[in-house]
């Protein structure tokens, strides 16, 4: 009995996760983000999110490829909180105390474009 509640258990996880990892939308809105994206996030991620921006390749780490299979294996929650929190030992800092909640999902929505 204990492997069939396992089963049913994976099945329903995996039922309630497929809409977030494939078809998210983002609660924001990608054309408000482009703006923000572009006073924010351009000089180090670039103009089509692949981190070749001015200062991107020249950090160390260098920026992320929002393009990548690597960044598309993310979830949509993983790059929220990245974008809140920022990342250790990189130059990707926290921007919660810079963008609103708002402007933190419109940056968000428009990350998520550069995976079609």
């Amino acid at each position: 009995m204990m492997p069939r509640y396992w089963l049913t258990m994976f099945v329903l996880c995996l039922m309630v996760g497929l809409p977030y990892a494939s078809g998210y939308a983002a609660s924001g809105d990608p054309t408000k983000g482009k703006d923000i994206y572009g006073k924010h996030c351009l000089a180090c991620h670039g103009p089509q999110g692949k981190g070749d921006g001015p200062t991107g390749k020249a950090i160390v780490p260098p920026a992320a490829d929002f393009t990548s299979a690597r960044s598309k294996r993310k979830s949509p929650t993983e790059l929220l909180k990245v974008i809140e929190e920022g990342r250790a030992n990189t130059a990707m800092g926290a921007w919660t105390r810079q963008l609103s909640d708002e402007e933190i999902q419109h940056v968000l929505a428009y990350v998520l474009e550069f995976r079609k």
